[in-house]
């Protein structure tokens, strides 16, 4: 009998995936449109079901499906789900709205939406007295255990991420966990107590579903942090309490006023790298890409965790003072910082997902409304990125730019074997400036508005390509849109491997390294526990031994 041909399961897929690319590149003729593909990366928060309820959610949803988004940050308030221990409303009236969650996830199904649960607020019916006397910390960690359970056996099946908590880190938001029935309350943030909420959660959550994702409270950045705020800070507390295995994910909320995203501006004290001690006196200097790069500098000193912006806006005033300088609208003005904040961020390796805030005003946080122009530059992402392979940032001197020249820049991405490719400048307001696009594939392209209606090859600004593959063009503020026309057939089959590979090999190591982690737990459980049955087994033996000698 001849012996059988093994092959393992892990290049059996592989094997499959070229057939895939293969076939599928054949079957594209190049020239046709960009295709449309699942953009895994973008989110909208903050509630929409908070702020419509049941009535306005479908529409609310199916605004986003219009707009190509496949996540949605949704909060179940633990001040609003329990009014007294142990007595669940999962749906009720609240003000002019019916909030009702069930509902919530079955619409979102409907419109092929992932949940981000967030687990927030605090419990109304523990005794507090603002400002003297806030919730007792053992009381609240017990109450939580119950709140997080409750929501876990209800709705686990049907949630796999969650975010505990909303900027922990903000006095305002840690408020509303320690005064939770007085408006407006604010309380210094408690990052050991924290840490034992997030272990407390870590341990419900994993114990339903190991493969479900935890992220920490989205921490809060801004020019106003202090040493008892600053998102450093925060997360090497949550290290030194010994909570930093409990969670998968960094979130971050990292807002920038009345700024550019590529604008410099303090950020806070500096933290020691060595001490971990915060630095009141010596500022940290930042713009978007730079803060959020620090916080992957300091998670992988520990971890490689990855990072998602969970929360992500400008306000309407910062706008109206923004726009005084330009020659663009607050609207056009937000859908600018909009595309220029999201591109970046969405290139960097690691950070795994960017939520915008809001699709509906927060009564509580008022100004956060994604304008028309906004909502069309967010669906051209959506529309044109799916699928699509990051090549980075290719102007020089502008990765992150300098706090003395903001630059021009230019982001690249590959799909379907052509390039797509946003640039924009930095300052000036409609001011144009060249820009040279040097090594250039292909001969033709077609250049549209960060936030054009229409996509199609019928649409645009045609450009062709120097015989040098350089091409040079006139930008402003405003983002703009260069698409690849009829790239070869040959390197459309090239490149479509290569990129599918490398998004297929992106999507693998976040799920390996999930299981990875829940294995290493495991086998730490298991070495714990084998270290205490040999360490009273020690213990009897040397009983045993010297009761013999007596």
């Amino acid at each position: 009998m001849k012996p059988r041909l093994y092959i393992p399961p892990f290049w059996i897929k592989v094997g499959l995936v070229v057939i895939a690319l293969i076939l599928f590149t054949l079957l594209l003729k190049p020239k046709d449109e960009v295709k449309l593909e699942t953009l895994d990366s973008l989110g909208m928060g903050t509630s929409a079901h908070l702020r419509v309820g049941v009535d306005g959610l479908p529409g609310a949803y199916q605004q986003l499906e219009d707009m190509h988004i496949h996540w949605v940050r949704e909060e179940i308030p633990w001040s609003e789900v329990e009014q007294g221990p142990g007595q669940y409303q999962w749906y009720y009236g609240y003000g002019e709205t019916y909030r009702d969650f069930n509902s919530m996830l079955a619409e979102a199904k409907k419109h092929d939406l992932t949940i981000l649960a967030v687990l927030n607020t605090g419990p109304v019916y523990l005794p507090h007295q603002y400002p003297d006397q806030s919730v007792d910390p053992d009381q609240l960690i017990q109450r939580w255990q119950a709140y997080v359970q409750a929501v876990v056996d209800r709705y686990g099946s049907q949630i796999n991420h969650w975010e505990i908590g909303s900027e922990m880190n903000n006095p305002i938001q840690w408020g509303k966990m320690m005064f939770p029935t007085q408006p407006g309350a604010t309380s210094s943030p408690a990052p050991f107590l924290y840490s034992r909420m997030l272990s407390t959660a870590h341990d419900i959550i994993k114990k339903h579903n190991p493969n479900d994702q935890i992220l920490i409270s989205g921490l809060y950045g801004s020019s106003t942090n202090d040493c008892k705020t600053s998102p450093y800070w925060f997360l090497n507390e949550i290290k030194k309490a010994g909570a930093w295995d409990d969670f998968d994910v960094i979130a971050l909320h990292p807002y920038w006023q009345n700024n550019p995203p590529e604008a410099w501006m303090p950020r806070g004290p500096a933290l020691d790298v060595e001490t971990g001690d915060c630095l009141p006196d010596s500022a940290v200097q930042s713009n978007l890409l730079g803060e959020v790069r620090k916080i992957q500098a300091l998670a992988r000193e520990t971890s490689n965790k990855p990072v998602w912006i969970t929360e992500l806006g400008w306000r309407e005033d910062w706008l109206s003072l923004l726009s005084t300088n330009q020659d663009f609208n607050t609207d056009q003005v937000e859908a600018n910082y909009l595309v220029r904040s999201i591109v970046p961020l969405i290139s960097e390796e690691g950070i795994r997902k960017v939520f915008w805030a809001s699709q509906y005003e927060d009564p509580t946080n008022p100004g956060f409304v994604l304008g028309p122009n906004g909502q069309q530059a967010l669906s051209n992402l959506g529309r044109l990125l799916g699928g699509a392979r990051p090549l980075g940032q290719m102007q020089l001197y502008s990765d992150t730019g300098t706090p003395q020249d903001i630059g021009l820049y230019e982001y690249r991405f590959r799909k379907e074997g052509r390039i797509i490719l946003f640039a924009w400048a930095a300052s000036g307001g409609s001011t144009p400036y060249p820009i040279t696009f040097e090594d250039l594939p292909g001969r033709k392209y077609r250049a549209y508005a960060s936030n054009a209606v229409d996509l199609s090859l019928k649409s645009g600004m045609e450009l062709t390509v120097k015989p040098d593959n350089s091409l040079t063009i006139y930008i402003n503020e405003q983002p703009v849109i260069l698409i690849q026309e009829n790239p070869s057939i040959f390197a459309s089959l090239k490149f479509r491997i290569a990129d599918g590979f490398s998004n297929w090999w992106s999507n693998q190591q976040d799920e390996l390294n999930l299981y990875l982690g829940n294995q290493m737990e495991k086998l730490g459980d298991q070495a714990l526990n084998w270290s205490e049955r040999a360490f009273f087994k020690l213990i009897n033996w040397v009983a045993d031994r010297a009761a013999s000698k007596l």
